[in-house]
């Protein structure tokens, strides 16, 4: 029907009709575009730095370029391994983590080393330190196995929550003696228990390193220059985390679909009903601006945009948009008195902004996921 009525229509008023489709969708696919390439991009960073952490060879962007420590020395190898039991919390709002894990330690060398009462955790700190088992053999081959409960912090990147993925790491150092005394080796039998769970996300790899680490400080030592270096060989141990499913981005967005479904309803009321016509997405677009307030109580305090600003942000402006073209339709239904341009306005806008929200809220959390 609506067909037929364009149809009917004099040329110039098909343009007219054209000419505002056609800025609605280039508008639409422009502002998909841009969002979809933000988050596509954020998403190929993140592997690109996920896999230079854990690379015994690369450099992570934007961290120093660690000293390199002399092949050969009088120092003593010190073979380290982890093996995550539980993770106890997981909070993105509050730039945390917190798990309880066994740690193992074992050298050929002087039974005083100690390597397991000197180890600290980096970007975290210890709430408890179990000494397990220690045992000191023939040919002086030692080992130490603990179990110990630390807090990490973690800045996650929040740009593709809720469906993002991250890398949790736990990174171990010798809390006084550096790679010209002690050097860390990777135990290839670090693991995670299969009873390890991070709620509403599923795990999908782990994998340990370790790296040199350069501190840019003499710590006030007075035997050292001011200027002096200290590098540390620093073990690092992975955990890959990715959203299980959409369900979560469904549950966040579900308000704001039901405002948008009652914003594109109103092309379906007389555009001389003034008052229904303006109080269907005025009243969606304050359930719009309530259900961003929800989606953002998940995320910690910034000034940077995101997935959930991005859907939100289509949301609303979807919701301007039956506004506006609401006006439209009603100027020339009263003013003009054209009754069959503003019902064909209507009608095909509806089906002009219901593609526009289906599509952005397909390809862009697509973009995002992967």
């Amino acid at each position: 029907m609506v067909f037929q009525m364009l149809g009917s229509l004099e040329p110039k008023k098909k343009f007219y009709i054209f000419s505002v489709v056609l800025f609605v969708v280039l508008g639409y696919a422009l502002a998909i575009y841009l969002s979809a390439n933000i988050l596509y991009d954020n998403r190929y960073d993140a592997q690109q730095h996920h896999a230079a952490r854990m690379s015994p060879t690369l450099i992570e962007s934007g961290k120093t370029k660690p000293e390199p420590l002399p092949e050969k020395g009088d120092f003593i190898p010190v073979k380290i391994g982890t093996y995550i039991d539980n993770i106890e919390n997981f909070s993105i709002r509050d730039s945390s983590w917190s798990a309880n894990f066994f740690l193992w330690f074992s050298w050929t060398g002087p039974k005083n080393l100690d390597p397991g009462g000197k180890f600290i955790v980096v970007d975290g700190t210890i709430t408890k330190k179990d000494l397990l088992e220690e045992y000191h053999g023939d040919q002086d081959v030692h080992y130490q196995k603990y179990k110990v409960s630390a807090k990490f912090i973690k800045y996650f990147d929040t740009m593709r929550v809720p469906i993002e993925g991250h890398m949790l790491n736990i990174y171990i150092e010798d809390g006084s003696r550096d790679g010209t005394k002690l050097r860390y080796v990777m135990d290839p039998s670090s693991n995670v228990s299969s009873r390890t769970r991070v709620p509403g996300y599923k795990i999908v790899g782990n994998s340990a390193v370790v790296k040199n680490h350069t501190y840019k400080s003499a710590y006030g030592d007075p035997r050292l220059p001011a200027d002096a270096k200290t590098t540390f060989t620093q073990y690092i141990f992975g955990l890959e985390i990715q959203r299980s499913n959409f369900g979560v981005f469904i549950k966040i967005f579900t308000s704001l679909y039901a405002a948008l479904i009652l914003a594109l309803s109103n092309f379906f009321v007389k555009p001389s009903d003034v008052g229904p016509r303006f109080s269907l997405p005025t009243a969606a677009f304050f359930g719009a601006v309530a259900n961003s307030y929800v989606a953002n109580s998940i995320l910690p305090p910034s000034g940077s945009f995101g997935l959930v600003d991005f859907i939100a942000a289509f949301g609303m402006g979807t919701i301007f948009l039956t506004i506006a073209l609401s006006l439209l339709s009603n100027y020339w239904f009263v003013k003009k008195n054209d009754t069959a341009l503003a019902l064909v306005l209507d009608r095909i806008m509806f089906y002009v902004l219901s593609v526009g929200c289906v599509a952005a809220n397909i390809i862009i959390p697509l973009s995002a996921h992967g």
